[in-house]
């Protein structure tokens, strides 16, 4: 532990080792002298004190209007600070009495338990405090760092939540969180289905986009002709037909009901010896 550590760590007591004191009509805080030993020990094990001078192997005491006062070094981390304890003149107990309360003084000097010293309300340094509603640059530097884990510019994020991460506001935070969620992650897919004629369109461009010669080739006569149309040569027949200009599925059952000499709904109703016979009309061998 350093010297300037001290204050942060023990300037204010625990509230489980703060006693009352009723004096002069009021009742004052304090922490006893084993509570202050405890913390000397726990912030250095080797401290020590000594009175500023001896008097027949005695401590120094003077005496004056009732008042018993002892002056003395408490040594902390290799560093001294003087201290005085003093107590009535009349104590049973004066040696250890003035011990105990010059150990609370010289303490203090080093910032243990300094808070009870202080008549006003005790208060964190003002250079650690920041102002109210303002973001604190630990969280802004967070919110950095996510954003770089998400391949996102700070500073985008921000102009898109319409927000500046200078002096930013707590209240802006929310719109913050909002828009670089938003960003983060990508949009969902869209699954909604194909219409009929959407499908039917996107056949048709993605044949006419990549013809395939001959789409026919080689044109076997079926040997069940009276057999419903197979997958495979229906499509072949479509691609045909789009490679003739035959393009919407109107104009391709016109040519299939011309074909065919009978009436039909769809291209599917076609017998495979049908579409045979089609395609052998639209390129012959």
């Amino acid at each position: 532990m350093q010297l300037e550590d001290i204050i942060k760590q023990y300037g204010v007591p625990d509230p489980s080792i703060v006693g009352k004191l009723p004096r002069g009509g009021i009742t004052l805080d304090f922490v006893g002298h084993a509570e202050i030993t405890r913390i000397l020990i726990d912030i250095d094990p080797n401290w020590f004190w000594e009175p500023c001078g001896w008097v027949n192997g005695r401590p120094a005491i003077n005496e004056t209007n009732g008042m018993a006062v002892m002056w003395g070094n408490l040594t902390i981390l290799g560093k001294s600070m003087l201290g005085v304890g003093s107590v009535r003149a009349d104590k049973p107990d004066l040696d250890k009495e003035l011990v105990g309360d010059f150990l609370r003084n010289a303490s203090m000097r080093f910032g243990i338990c300094l808070s009870l010293w202080s008549k006003s309300e005790w208060e964190e340094p003002a250079q650690t405090a920041k102002p109210v509603g303002v973001v604190s640059q630990e969280n802004i530097d967070r919110f950095k760092a996510a954003c770089k884990q998400a391949n996102l510019d700070p500073e985008t994020v921000a102009k898109e939540a319409g927000v500046s991460l200078v002096g930013l506001k707590d209240d802006d935070m929310g719109r913050l969180r909002d828009v670089f969620k938003k960003m983060k992650e990508p949009p969902a897919p869209t699954n909604t289905p194909l219409t009929a004629a959407e499908a039917e369109k996107a056949i048709v461009e993605t044949f006419a986009a990549t013809p395939v010669e001959p789409v026919h080739s080689p044109n076997v006569k079926p040997s069940n002709p009276g057999s419903k149309v197979g997958g495979t040569q229906l499509a072949k027949l479509k691609a045909l037909m789009n490679s003739k200009g035959f393009v919407t599925a109107e104009q391709k059952l016109e040519l299939a009901v011309g074909s065919v000499k009978h009436p039909l709904h769809d291209l599917n109703e076609m017998t495979k010896g049908e579409v045979w016979e089609l395609i052998e009309i639209l390129a012959p061998q």
